[in-house]
């Protein structure tokens, strides 16, 4: 295969661009794509990846639960609009990892309770409780 490839479409799965990754020995020029659906894990393979390029503002579905670890990832590589399968997911990490996962544009509000593994600062209280109608526990 040729050593690079540019994605022409808006919307693409996440399968479609880990394959398109692994068929393609340069860099996957992913500019064009405003919307990235698919599973949690496979976004994030998307974002982990160094072949793939030109992301950071699309909007992004998941398709499944996420994990905490997961949402950090996808919401620290897009400041595009993230749309969850589940807002219901609790949510249990550092006060840190749980306000960077929830410090994104959602489509819908987060309504999963979160569990505070330390005790957080006022700013961080702040946003995760902003950011969620569930209980908070630290």
């Amino acid at each position: 295969m040729a050593d690079n490839f540019t994605v022409t479409d808006a919307l693409i799965s996440a399968s479609e661009l880990n394959s398109l990754d692994n068929q393609y020995s340069g860099t996957v020029d992913a500019t064009a794509v405003t919307t990235i659906t698919g599973t949690a894990a496979a976004i994030n393979t998307v974002y982990s990846s160094s072949g793939i390029s030109g992301l950071g503002n699309e909007a992004v579905t998941i398709t499944d639960s996420h994990t905490l670890a997961q949402l950090k990832t996808i919401n620290n590589a897009t400041s595009g609009t993230i749309t969850l399968n589940d807002v219901t997911v609790a949510l249990s990490g550092s006060s840190a990892d749980v306000a960077a996962a929830l410090a994104g544009s959602f489509a819908s509000a987060y309504t999963g309770n979160v569990t505070l593994t330390d005790t957080p600062t006022d700013a961080q209280l702040a946003l995760i409780d902003a950011a969620t109608t569930g209980t908070i526990t630290y």
